[in-house]
């Protein structure tokens, strides 16, 4: 990658070498949590932590708010944060990262806040290495039970088609690439800079405003970690199903990327984020085969 910022604080996520945390860092001044947040809203101006993800004409050493130059535009953020060091957010769900014995969880806290001061209503609040998704409780009706729903639109096509790896993973060869994957995986959740970095890595587009990635980065960390993701027909599958995006929100499958959509079901800690200024409440999975629809809509389900 060109021009990497040096690492001002430590951002590594592990607690030793088969878990990891959901916060910037196990360790360190950026090792907050909402239970014991920082004292000031200055630790989320880290635009050191976020290198090349900014727009290559961005300064880098500019302050940031998680993608956007303009304060206001993450106030939500600020005010979760507030509503933290008054003991007011409620933790739904807490997810330490854990890989042992050919599985991987990944690292997710899911707290109860509101928006804003003057707001009645609570959202949930995702959050996973600076990546923060605010989700309506209706759409995710099964956090306690440690499940979330997935969304995902097919404008007017009559089939939803995602693969099916369970048979694949029986033959030794898959099962190599399987462990291959997973390993990799458990890099990128393991510091939150490379976290943060490589779930953006395929974000380049208008909405998004100040990020504009479209570095491949996840690719590249592939090919070194010996996947064939271009000519393996297992490891291209198993990859275009894990950089494959469903939402967290209705409304994105049924309105945006609709009319026909289907509605998933997979653990809280099969869930990679992306942050909420791309708009679209986007997580990818950890593991692409623990998934099960529910409900399809306009469409059918290919099998």
């Amino acid at each position: 990658m060109r021009g990497i910022v040096p690492k001002r604080y430590s951002t590594s996520t592990l607690i030793d070498a088969a878990s990891c945390v959901p916060w910037l860092a196990a360790e360190g001044p950026l090792a907050y949590t909402p239970e014991n947040p920082p004292a000031t809203d200055y630790f989320f101006q880290y635009s050191w932590i976020l290198p090349e993800i900014f727009d290559f004409k961005a300064h880098k050493r500019c302050h940031h708010y998680f993608g956007t130059p303009i304060r206001d535009h993450a106030k939500p953020l600020f005010e979760f944060w507030r509503q933290a060091r008054l003991r007011e957010v409620d933790r739904v769900y807490l997810s330490l990262g854990s890989f042992a014995e050919n599985r991987l969880c990944a690292p997710v806290a899911v707290y109860r806040a509101k928006l804003g001061a003057r707001h009645e209503s609570e959202q949930w609040l995702f959050i996973q290495h600076g990546s923060y998704q605010w989700i309506g409780s209706a759409d995710q009706p099964h956090l306690k039970d440690g499940h979330v729903l997935l969304y995902r639109g097919i404008q007017r096509e009559r089939t939803f088609r995602y693969p099916s790896l369970e048979r694949d993973l029986r033959q030794s060869a898959n099962q190599r690439t399987w462990n291959r994957y997973l390993a990799l995986q458990w890099r990128m959740l393991s510091d939150s800079t490379l976290s943060f970095n490589s779930i953006h890595d395929r974000t380049k587009r208008c909405e998004t405003a100040f990020l504009n990635d479209g570095t491949w980065l996840a690719d590249r960390l592939a090919a070194q970690a010996g996947l064939d993701i271009k000519s393996d027909g297992f490891a291209h599958v198993l990859w275009e199903a894990a950089t494959s995006a469903f939402s967290l929100e209705r409304w994105v499958a049924e309105k945006k990327f609709g009319p026909h959509f289907v509605v998933a079901r997979t653990p809280i800690s099969n869930i990679r984020l992306t942050t909420f200024f791309a708009g679209e409440a986007e997580v990818r999975l950890v593991d692409p085969s623990q998934i099960h629809v529910l409900e399809s809509v306009g469409c059918t389900v290919a099998t």
